[in-house]
């Protein structure tokens, strides 16, 4: 409504913003259906994504053997301590720490010259008893004397006999000699030293005879038997020596201390070892002519323990790496054994494998 009091002037400016609103409100969904209309096409820009660079390890397969290690001590039943047989003076040492003797072979004497000189007394006597056992039986069968005083003096004699074969043989004892073919590794008395009966003078050792007695876990049971392979090493300054044998004797007894039984290995006559050393001992369980391994590096674990590696597929420039899930055996040093998952030819990324995820590019390094 216009008042009535409106200058011309006023009604104009009125009627131009009224006109301007109603075009205002044609031209606005005209606008917004021009702006619902199809995109205009742009040409995409390619991204590229950089290989990555590995080293590959080709799968061959080959001989695999496993060990499980123990501890045992070198150990020989030909190491005796010599003793004498009679007490007296050293009079001479035939042999030296380091010789090699037979068996019966003199290492020492004795000066038992002391004791020789009570033979006679002890052969008199011996006579005496004869003489008195002779007439007692010349007696007897003339129906003369008594039984019981004919058995004391067979007693007596057949007693003093002994004792002379005794004294005999200490006498020939002054002599102590190897009791097998071995090597003098000491002697204990020198010359004019007083030897006894009671202390060793001399040890001899045999080293051509030795073994390896081990502790082994009864976890092991049904593990050894007699001839199995085995590798017994030591160690020490000269470095680290290894020399093949095989299992002498398994123990049928479990300790129950411990529960370890024993094994018992012959070591071969070239072996440099010595009683009572310390060695560890490689038992074999586990031998295989073909078998697929890779080094224990470059076998990698998802978050849910499950272990894979990347196999590189394609040929260069055109590589990419794709997950395959393994099942793996036993480890032995740095080689780790893998029953399923792989085949020869396969190429396993090593290097830079972390790095990787499935169906990425890669590129090999030299």
């Amino acid at each position: 409504m216009i008042s009535r009091d409106a200058t011309p002037s006023t009604m104009t400016t009125t009627t131009t913003v009224r006109q301007t609103t109603r075009l205002a409100f044609l031209i606005g969904p005209i606008l917004l259906l021009s702006s619902c209309g199809e995109p205009v096409e742009s040409t995409p820009v390619p991204v590229t994504t950089p290989a990555t660079a590995v080293s590959l390890y080709a799968v061959v397969p080959g001989p695999f053997a496993h060990y499980f290690n123990v501890s045992g001590n070198v150990h020989t039943d030909r190491n005796a301590q010599v003793f004498p047989k009679t007490q007296g003076l050293v009079e001479r040492v035939v042999a030296q720490e380091g010789d090699r003797v037979r068996a019966g072979q003199t290492i020492l004497r004795i000066d038992n010259d002391a004791l020789a000189k009570n033979r006679t007394e002890l052969a008199a006597r011996l006579g005496l008893a004869n003489e008195v056992l002779s007439r007692k039986e010349r007696l007897w069968d003339d129906g003369i004397g008594s039984e019981i005083g004919l058995i004391e003096a067979r007693s007596g004699v057949a007693g003093l006999r002994g004792a002379l074969e005794a004294f005999d043989e200490n006498v020939i004892s002054g002599d102590v000699v190897a009791p097998f073919d071995g090597v003098v590794d000491r002697i204990f008395v020198v010359r004019g030293e007083m030897a006894s009966p009671m202390a060793p003078v001399a040890r001899v050792i045999d080293l051509s005879n030795m073994y390896v007695r081990a502790s082994v876990s009864d976890h092991y049971v049904g593990a050894l038997h007699k001839g199995q392979k085995v590798r017994v090493i030591s160690s020490g300054s000269a470095g680290r020596d290894t020399s093949e044998a095989r299992v002498g004797r398994v123990g049928q007894y479990i300790e129950p201390e411990n529960r370890t039984f024993d094994v018992t290995i012959p070591l071969p006559g070239s072996s440099n070892l010595l009683p009572n050393q310390y060695v560890s001992v490689g038992v074999n369980d586990l031998a295989l002519d073909e078998a697929i391994t890779l080094p224990a590096g470059a076998v990698l674990q998802d978050r849910y323990g499950n272990d894979f590696v990347y196999v590189a597929r394609g040929q260069s420039p055109e590589l990419t790496a794709h997950k395959r899930q393994l099942t793996t055996g036993v480890t032995q040093g740095s080689r780790l054994l893998i029953t399923q998952g792989l085949e020869a030819g396969d190429r396993v990324v090593l290097r830079g494998a972390h790095k990787l995820t499935d169906g990425a590019a890669i590129t090999i390094i030299d």
